[in-house]
């Protein structure tokens, strides 16, 4: 295994842990176009989800470092979060910025989901409807903070959208909550079925941006 980050969280420490990522695999890929590739992945493959709940200024700093390294990211917005003033022009025009770079822009949706499968399926498709509207574009894909223990294992979609959180999706991932990454070579998990895909979890609110 080898280590590719160190729980340091400033943004020359993601830029290493990216510049390692890219040597295990060349190509990476977004939570929209996992339906896709899934059954085509002859090598692992990787996405990297970011779940905005806070601050877009600090995930524009973080989009503009991912597009430099080559790099596209899913950033999922909460959008009923109070912290993000989407009614605003300028943030909306800051979420087109982060789109034109490459990167997809998904829902998020925070702890208070619904606990039955079909309340959250309409919740889903609600709020995703609202921020298509918002947005002026379509929303393809959705990510939970946690696992709802209602949606069916073998479920990709939720509401009409690409979960993020689907257990196909979560079996391999890095997490900005853990102190230390590491990884093994890609080559060596082609035939382990649950390294088919890793997924980086990365939430841009927590890490400093120092120069970009």
């Amino acid at each position: 295994m080898k280590k590719i980050w160190d729980g340091v969280y400033s943004h020359q420490a993601y830029r290493e842990a990216l510049n390692a990522l890219q040597a295990e695999f060349p190509t990476n890929y977004l939570i929209a176009e996992i339906p896709q590739i899934l059954s085509q992945i002859h090598r692992p493959k990787i996405l990297i989800r970011h779940d905005i709940r806070s601050s877009l200024s600090q995930a524009w700093a973080m989009a503009r470092l991912e597009n430099e390294l080559g790099f596209r990211a899913s950033y999922m917005i909460q959008s009923d979060s109070p912290h993000l003033d989407l009614v605003q022009q300028d943030t909306i025009a800051l979420v087109h910025r982060i789109r034109e770079l490459g990167h997809e822009i998904g829902l998020h949706v925070a702890r208070k989901a619904p606990t039955s499968f079909p309340e959250l399926e309409q919740h889903v498709e609600r709020a995703g409807a609202a921020l298509s509207r918002l947005l002026g574009f379509p929303i393809f894909s959705v990510s939970f903070s946690s696992p709802p223990p209602n949606i069916p294992e073998d479920s990709q979609f939720v509401g009409g959208k690409i979960n993020a959180t689907a257990h196909v999706m979560m079996k391999w991932t890095l997490e900005d909550s853990q102190t230390i990454w590491e990884i093994e070579p890609a080559r060596a998990a082609v035939d382990d079925p649950d390294r088919a895909l890793l997924q980086v979890i990365v939430r841009p609110e927590a890490w400093e941006p120092g120069t970009v």
